[in-house]
C-alpha cells in the first residue's frame, strides 16, 4: 500500500509540476535540482515516457470516445437503461486501462530514481499539495509558504 501512495505522489507531483510541454516533470530546472536528478537519469526518464506515450495517447484517445458515446446514450429522451450501463462498463473499462499504462509507466519511472529521490518527490508533492489547499488569502500573505 505504501508503494502505491509513493507511486501516486509521483504522479500527483508530476502533475503539479510539469514543464509547459507534455507535463515533463523531469525536464523542469526547479524540479530536477530538487530531486538532483543526474542527465543519465532524465534521459532514460525520458526514454521511457517516449515509449509509453503513444499507447497513453490511444488509450486517452479510446477513454473520450468512450465518454462521447455514454454522453449520447445519456442524452436521448428515452435512455435505454441497459445500454446506458453499457456505455458506463465501457467508459470505466478505458478509464481503468489508462490508469494501468500510466502506473506502468510510473513504475518504470520509479526504478530510475533512487530511494531517496522517490522520498523526496514525495515530499515536494506534499508541499505543493498542501499550498493548493490553503485557502487563496492564506497564500497571498506574506509568510505563509
Amino acid at each position: 500500500m505504501k508503494r502505491l501512495l509513493t507511486i501516486a505522489a509521483i504522479l500527483w507531483a508530476a502533475a503539479a509540476w510539469s514543464a509547459p510541454l507534455e507535463g515533463k516533470w523531469w525536464k523542469n530546472p526547479r524540479v530536477a535540482r530538487e530531486l538532483a536528478l543526474t542527465a543519465p537519469q532524465v534521459d532514460r526518464i525520458e526514454q521511457v515516457f517516449l515509449r509509453a506515450r503513444p499507447a497513453l495517447i490511444d488509450l486517452r484517445a479510446d477513454l473520450e470516445k468512450k465518454r462521447l458515446l455514454q454522453e449520447s446514450e445519456m442524452e436521448k429522451p428515452d435512455v435505454d437503461s441497459r445500454e446506458a450501463e453499457r456505455r458506463i462498463d465501457e467508459v470505466e473499462q478505458a478509464r481503468s486501462r489508462l490508469a494501468k499504462a500510466r502506473m506502468a509507466m510510473l513504475l518504470e519511472i520509479r526504478r530510475v530514481l533512487t530511494p531517496e529521490q522517490r522520498e523526496r518527490a514525495r515530499e515536494l508533492f506534499e508541499e505543493r499539495r498542501e499550498r493548493r489547499l490553503r485557502p487563496r488569502g492564506a497564500r497571498e500573505r506574506p509568510g505563509n509558504d
